[in-house]
């Protein structure tokens, strides 16, 4: 998109809390936000803010930057000597202590004079409990986007897997995630982000109940509530949910990522399709036509000159008194070469 999303603090505090009001599990998984619940979002804020015009990408990327930002910022204060000012909504340290912190965290220099009033409110929505939704969930995510650095000339490598102890159900999910490759853009361009994003979902939801789906065995008794667990059965059982959450967790960098690099790829994608619409052959002519003082036998030759693409660029670039000179220039260049 070429032009960016003016994000005052009107919007920001608004998106934080439609974001809020729909925090629910009708909208939202651990893993993200549903499509359903991306549209309701959209909806919701152009119909509050109807002058911003914010497109759903615009959206979508900026809450991801909320999230970066609350996510260094809890960082920032878990070093000694660091407090939270909550009065002025900032972090609080000497100089000497913010000298450390940048040198290991060149980033966090933008936090150290900077106000963050919506700490709270993202607290809550990025750290607290979804609320429970009254209606059938469609099962249907748009996995978080951000605007990281991510290099473009080459796509995230999909073939190493994640490490730590593999469950029974790792091999499925890893499967469902070796399918996202083969929803690259098409000719619709972004539009099809839909279905990299749905594949998304699916991979996540697997990893992410895996662990419930152990069926009871026939002879097997239903555990009582009053009975006291033994502790090595404890153990175990924490044991298993960490191996879990941490395999979930790698399996959700892997898809920000590459769900990063196809956004980023999507934008180039339109970027080169809005340029080749802006330099096409009839362009050309046309503004040829215009120019009397240029032979019809040059006008006939410079279509073949106007079939290369950076010709066509060149010459539409070039103020109209240039181009007479250019393009006979041209077209002597080429009846040279063919003699």
């Amino acid at each position: 998109m070429a032009n960016r999303a003016r994000w005052v603090m009107k919007y920001e505090k608004g998106l934080v809390d439609i974001l809020l009001e729909n925090n629910n599990s009708h909208y939202r998984t651990p893993t993200g936000w549903r499509m359903e619940g991306w549209r309701k979002i959209v909806t919701d804020f152009n119909m509050r803010y109807p002058e911003a015009k914010f497109s759903k990408m615009q959206i979508q990327e900026h809450e991801t930057q909320l999230k970066k930002d609350y996510k260094f910022i809890k960082l920032i204060l878990q070093r000694d000597g660091v407090s939270w000012d909550q009065s002025a909504s900032m972090i609080r340290g000497t100089d000497e202590i913010w000298d450390e912190i940048i040198e290991d965290m060149p980033k966090a220099r933008k936090y150290q004079n900077k106000s963050f009033t919506l700490l709270d409110s993202l607290e809550q929505l990025f750290d607290g409990p979804i609320a429970e939704g009254g209606q059938n969930s469609p099962q249907n995510i748009v996995g978080n986007v951000d605007e990281g650095g991510n290099n473009m000339s080459t796509a995230p490598d999909m073939s190493v897997r994640p490490s730590g102890t593999i469950n029974a159900n790792f091999d499925e999910t890893w499967n469902s995630i070796s399918l996202l490759p083969q929803t690259a853009l098409g000719p619709q361009g972004i539009e099809n982000l839909d279905t990299l994003q749905n594949h998304t979902e699916d991979a996540l939801g697997l990893q992410q109940h895996g662990a419930d789906r152990r069926p009871q065995r026939a002879d097997e008794q239903p555990q009582s509530s009053s009975c006291v667990e033994p502790q090595r059965d404890r153990r175990k059982k924490r044991k298993v949910t960490d191996i879990q959450q941490r395999k979930v967790t790698d399996i959700q960098q892997i898809m920000e990522t590459y769900l990063n690099f196809r956004m980023k790829q999507a934008r180039v994608k339109e970027q080169k399709v809005k340029e080749a619409d802006q330099f096409t052959i009839s362009s050309c002519i046309k503004a040829m036509n215009t120019m009397s003082d240029v032979s019809d036998e040059i006008k006939i030759l410079a279509s073949d000159v106007f079939k290369d693409a950076e010709n066509r660029e060149i010459f539409l670039s070039y103020e109209p008194r240039l181009r007479t000179l250019w393009l006979k220039r041209e077209v002597s260049k080429q009846l040279t070469s063919a003699y």
